[in-house]
Parts: structure tokens; sequence; C-alpha cells
């Protein structure tokens, strides 16, 4: 008997072993009954069985073009269920049916290894299948829940930043409350930039990247505001500005302004109070614009990563700068660059600093 066979013979003792181990591993919350402890397994048996008899065959999906298995990482998903607890049950899968197929009435033929060698490569592509959409669709409520946070959080947020308002600019208002709504106002800022950087974090993964509103615009009004700006707020830091040629260009201006406030920041942060060079050079079709500093450099194995999401500077999580921060930034960057048609590298090392630039061309999309 070949095993194809074997599994459809022995379909009802095969998926009790199923149900058995998914009720030990079940959720602690849940009592789930007999179909949804064999959610699918029947079918993902049928279609192994079907490949083990006829490899060419066509697969078996639903409606919507989905594999069991990827219909059974949904429904293992909302059911609580972790990738951990959905690999063992492949896993126990996977040594039922093999125990039973050992356990039989020899024969000896020539197709038992064959049969076991694609019985494994069936089920192998099963759990890849599988764990794949679990892990598509835990990342898209991530990002559903991050989108929520964000845009639920800006009406009270507006409500704080308008009591801080008046309470900055009321007339009744002495000193300390004067003082009171300026830290108000500030904290509603950088919570603020928080949301945004959120946002565009879950726009860059949803596949419609980081949108841009594009108007002529003039580079140098654009870093002359930020560097002031950097340089109110730290007044012990040396920003240096250098600009020349023709700046000016077609893109989003406040994107852009994002970019300067990222890497101006960081160079800050990380500089470790070294002076801040920035540069912004007009050539021919386009604008290289340059942040330096000659804090320590970046370990070379993390400049490779550097612009991932989720990413942080030098000096590990417990460095000061990066509790500042939720590791978005850069990744940031680049989705913005990246929507210009433009590029950004880091050069960076002991002995020149560190070296963060940007090539925008002027007139792109």
């Amino acid at each position: 008997m070949r095993l194809s066979e074997f599994i459809l013979n022995n379909m009802e003792p095969i998926l009790q072993a199923w149900e058995d181990f998914a009720r030990k591993i079940q959720p602690p919350h849940r009592s789930m009954d007999v179909e949804e402890l064999r959610d699918h397994a029947k079918e993902i048996l049928e279609e192994i069985a079907m490949e083990l008899a006829t490899p060419d065959g066509v697969r078996a999906l639903d409606l919507h073009g989905n594999t069991p298995a990827e219909i059974h990482a949904d429904t293992r998903a909302v059911s609580g269920f972790s990738v951990d607890q959905l690999l063992a049950e492949y896993r126990a899968l996977r040594a039922s049916v093999l125990g039973l197929w050992s356990r039989r009435e020899k024969t000896a033929t020539w197709f038992e290894l064959e049969d076991m060698t694609r019985f494994n490569e069936a089920l192998d592509r099963a759990l890849a299948e599988s764990v794949s959409r679990y892990s598509e669709g835990q990342s898209q409520a991530q990002d559903i829940f991050l989108g929520i946070i964000g845009h639920d959080l800006r009406t009270p947020l507006s409500a704080i930043s308008l009591g801080a308002t008046y309470l900055m600019r009321s007339d009744t208002s002495d000193s300390k409350l004067i003082q009171l709504g300026s830290r108000m106002y500030g904290s509603a800022e950088r919570m603020q930039e928080i949301i945004d950087k959120l946002l565009d974090f879950v726009r860059s993964r949803s596949g419609i990247g980081i949108p841009v509103h594009r108007s002529d615009v003039d580079l140098a009004l654009v870093s002359e505001q930020i560097v002031e700006e950097f340089r109110v707020s730290n007044p012990g830091v040396v920003i240096r500005v250098e600009m020349d040629g023709d700046l000016r260009g077609h893109w989003d201006g406040s994107r852009i302004a994002q970019v300067y406030q990222n890497l101006i920041g960081n160079a800050i942060q990380y500089g470790e109070h070294t002076p801040v060079s920035v540069h912004t050079l007009g050539r021919d079709g386009e604008i290289v614009l340059s942040v330096h500093n000659d804090g320590p450099p970046i370990p070379s194995d993390m400049q490779a990563h550097l612009f991932d999401p989720l990413r942080r500077g030098v000096g590990g999580p417990d460095h000061a700068a990066n509790r500042k921060n939720m590791g978005l930034g850069l990744y940031i960057v680049r989705e913005i660059v990246n929507a210009h048609d433009g590029t950004i590298d880091v050069t960076s090392t002991e002995e020149t600093g560190t070296t963060f630039t940007v090539r925008l061309p002027r007139h792109a999309g």
C-alpha cells in the first residue's frame, strides 16, 4: 500500500491524534470543540495524499485562492494560537502519520523510502505556507493597531495642545502657569512627532509608500529653518551650515524637512557634543545634502541594517540617545528619499567621522 492510500484509509486515527494534541496546547482561555480542534487538518492531509498520488496534479484552493494550510493558519491565529503552537501541530502530525506508517504490516517494498521523503516534502510545504500566512497576518494586525492608535490619539492631543497654548497666552496666567503651558506644549509636540512616525511607518509597510505632495521648493529656506530650530533647542551644540549652487527643485518640502530633522537630530544625539555640519549643494540635475558629525563611528556590522525599521544607533539599547527614540527615524528618511527617486548612504569611520549623504533629483516623479 502506498503512503497516499494509507493516509486516506487511516484518516480518522490521524485526525484523532491531531485533535488530542491540539486540545493539550489550546490557549487556556479557550474550550474548543472537535471541529475547531481539527480545523482543516483533513483538508491538509487530503491535499498531501493527492500530491503523493499525483505529483503534477492541480492543488485544491478555495474561492479566494487559499490553500488549506493558509486557512488553518488564519483560524489558529484568530483562536489565539502562537506560531510555536502552530509549528508544534505540524510536528505532531508528522510523528502521528509516520508512526502509524511504521507500525503497519511491513512489505519491504521499494517505494517506502520514496513515499516518506515525498510526504516530508509535502508536509514541509504546508508548514511553510501556514507560518508565512500566520506571520503576514500578525504583521498586518500590528500595522492596523498602530494605525488606529495614531489616528485616535490625534483628537485628545489637539485638545492638550490647545489648552497649553491658552495657558501660555492667557492674560491671567502667572509665570508658573506660562511655564507649565510651555512644557505641556513641548510634550504635545514630541507626542505628535511620535504619532507621525508611527503613521508613516504603517503607510510605508502597507505597500502604498509614504505619500509626497510635490511643489516648487527652495532647500536653502528649508535647511535654514530646521537648523535654526535645532540651534534654539540645543544651544550648546555647534551646527555649521554650508550651501552652494541652485537649491531649488520640485519636492515635498515638509517631507524633505523631515529628512533634515532626522539626520541633524541623530548627529546631535550620537555626536557626543562634537560640531555638526550640514551641507546642501546644488549640482547638475540634483541636490546633494549631507550631515556630518565626529562622534563615535557606527560599527560596520550595523551599517548594513541602519535603515531597517526599529533599529537604533550606536551604544545599544542602554545608550541615552537610544532611550529617546523608537528606531524609525532613518527608516522613514529612506522611505522619503525613495519616494523622491533619490538615494541615501552613510560612511562612518574613526578617522573621518559619520556622514549621511542624500542625493535628490530636482524634477523626478
